[in-house]
């Protein structure tokens, strides 16, 4: 049933297809049939065309959509990667340390260092806060320019903080709107 309505749909398509063509082509050639070329009167010649351009179409939207899936399939695989690390390696007095992720309590920004305060204590690195949030799993949130909260140990919140490892942290303007809606899910 389904073929036959899609053969009478294409029939039909076609046809008023083909009209319109031929009398937008009236239109551009003074509305006089006798100008039109022997290519514009031949309707099955300009719906084969013009199915090849809409089939063209199609296939480059639906390449640009697999590439899409493609990337986004590669992006969870790495948040997975990232959520499997049980450590944090980060360079601290000459020496490469790992700190485990769920000591983690939250990170703070100080310019060029950020101390990284876990329940053992505050470590200290010289690295920028953007560079460390890359290899930090998803359950660490930014909620400020200089901090980095991991969400598991957060205590409270409300709009304007968020209180982790004792300590009351500000959410930052530009972070507010995501943050909240991370913690209020």
């Amino acid at each position: 049933m389904f073929a036959l309505y899609f053969v009478y749909l294409l029939i039909v398509s076609v046809y008023l297809e083909m009209l319109i063509i031929v009398l937008a082509f009236v239109i551009l050639a003074d509305y006089q049939i006798a100008n039109l070329g022997k290519i514009a009167s031949d309707i099955y010649l300009m719906a084969i065309v013009l199915y090849l351009i809409v089939f063209c179409n199609g296939l480059i939207v639906i390449f640009r959509s697999l590439k899409l899936k493609e990337k986004k399939i590669e992006e969870l695989e790495q948040e997975k990667l990232r959520n499997k690390i049980a450590y944090l390696k980060v360079r601290i007095d000459r020496k490469n340390t790992r700190i485990r992720i769920e000591d983690i309590c939250y990170i703070e920004s100080l310019s060029d260092y950020i101390q990284i305060h876990t329940s053992q204590g505050i470590q200290i690195t010289k690295e920028k806060i953007s560079v460390i949030q890359k290899d930090l799993p998803s359950n660490f949130l930014r909620i400020h320019r200089s901090f980095i909260v991991n969400v598991n140990k957060s205590e409270s919140y409300n709009r304007e903080s968020l209180q982790v490892g004792g300590q009351q942290l500000t959410i930052g303007r530009k972070y507010k709107k995501e943050v909240l809606a991370i913690l209020d899910t």
